[in-house]
């Protein structure tokens, strides 16, 4: 595993690296062009070795796929990884997909510290809220997130914030962060793209977590790093269960 600057994870593992979505904005890619990870960027390849790496007796928050999207994996690959999960029930394991729809791997991944992700950067993409939900009806035990990165326009606009409000019940989590590197076109968010989210978020006290990358839009004060009790048992290194039991 390595040691990661994404801020909301301990560690990356990646056994899976390339991506068939082609993002204008993937950093990931950018990564393979200059490291040359794969050859194609476009044919994802599978690296099964890497799960040995999961033996680490240290609990950690695992993100399974910063170089890829779950959706890329093959029902192989995911009857791999998954038992592989299972078997060190110590870490967290964290993914994401921009195709919740596509992504049939969940009957696969049955640890319950589990955490399945959606990225979501625009308005035109909120329906992926709906599928990731309905992916509960297949691994009730799976934590949900919201990764709204690198956020583009306010998600709930035009369509206002009522509509979601029986899917967002069953969120556990929202990250946002604004895109990083110096593209062309890059866009720079303003507070008033995330004012839907956080009042969503107040709503069901659902926790947020900003990047780095946001301070320069909301400021260091206004700076929200809240993480769900789950993962701050395994971030902050001290155990939570204990304490409360002996208060």
């Amino acid at each position: 595993m390595n040691k990661t600057k994404i801020e909301w994870c301990d560690s990356t593992l990646n056994p899976v690296v390339g991506c068939t979505f082609n993002c204008t904005y993937c950093y990931a890619r950018r990564l393979n062009n200059r490291f040359n990870y794969i050859e194609d960027w476009n044919c994802p390849q599978f690296f099964p070795e890497r799960l040995n790496q999961l033996k680490s007796k240290k609990s950690k928050n695992i993100f399974m796929n910063s170089m890829s999207d779950v959706a890329d994996w093959s029902h192989d690959i995911q009857n791999v990884v998954g038992p592989s999960m299972n078997k060190y029930p110590q870490h967290n394991y964290l993914y994401l997909t921009k195709r919740p729809d596509k992504a049939n791997f969940y009957s696969a991944f049955t640890s319950p510290n589990e955490w399945a992700g959606v990225t979501i950067t625009s308005c035109s993409e909120i329906g992926r809220i709906h599928e990731l939900v309905k992916t509960k009806c297949i691994n009730s035990k799976s934590k949900l997130f919201i990764s709204f990165e690198p956020i583009q326009d306010d998600p709930f606009k035009p369509n206002g914030i009522k509509i979601y409000e029986e899917d967002i019940n069953n969120i556990d989590w929202f990250i946002i962060g604004a895109e990083t590197g110096n593209r062309k076109d890059k866009i720079i968010p303003t507070t008033q793209m995330i004012e839907g989210i956080l009042i969503l978020a107040d709503i069901f006290n659902i926790p947020v977590f900003m990047k780095d990358s946001m301070i320069p839009v909301v400021g260091e004060y206004y700076m929200r790093r809240e993480l769900p009790f789950e993962l701050r048992h395994y971030i902050i290194g001290v155990d939570l269960a204990k304490e409360a039991d002996s208060e």
